[in-house]
């Protein structure tokens, strides 16, 4: 904790009001449980999900259970690719920054699951629905590991 600085006012009943401010910063180490194999994924440069192997549904995000049957599910691994379902251009940052406005997030279906993920899409340009997308992994340190990835309209120029 560090003192920014000082103020003076006049609080609501005319008496004089003296205000500290306070900067404070917290760390946590946070375990993702039964999500690691998910985040080891995304440090191997693959999307995982999870698959039913009772019933043979597919999650992304993916789940510890089946909802339907309430099987433990088994984790594989994703091609990669999808289908924009609805694209928008953001002109703030993210709450955990990482990323410079302006940048563009998708929605997009993903081959091989049931679900996707609203994404960030590389380009300036703002895909149509129907665009093909393939996942392309950032080189770096992310400012958060789901920034270690992104997509990539198929065809497009760099």
């Amino acid at each position: 904790m560090r003192i920014t600085g000082t103020e003076r006012e006049t609080g609501p009943d005319g008496r004089p009001v003296y205000l500290l401010g306070v900067e404070m910063a917290q760390r946590y180490r946070h375990a993702v449980g039964s999500s690691s194999p998910f985040y080891i994924g995304l440090e191997q440069g693959v999307l995982r999900a999870t698959r039913c192997a009772g019933c043979g549904a597919s999650w992304f995000p993916p789940r510890r259970f089946c909802e339907e049957d309430l099987t433990e599910t088994e984790w594989y691994d994703l091609p990669g690719t999808g289908t924009v379902v609805a694209a928008t251009r953001v002109h703030s940052p993210p709450p955990f920054g990482g990323i410079d406005p302006p940048y563009i997030l998708a929605s997009i279906r993903l081959d091989g699951v049931r679900g996707g993920i609203t994404h960030r899409v590389i380009g300036a340009q703002t895909p149509e629905r129907g665009a093909a997308v393939t996942v392309k992994f950032i080189d770096g340190a992310p400012a958060h590991p789901l920034l270690a990835f992104a997509f990539a309209i198929e065809g497009a120029s760099p």
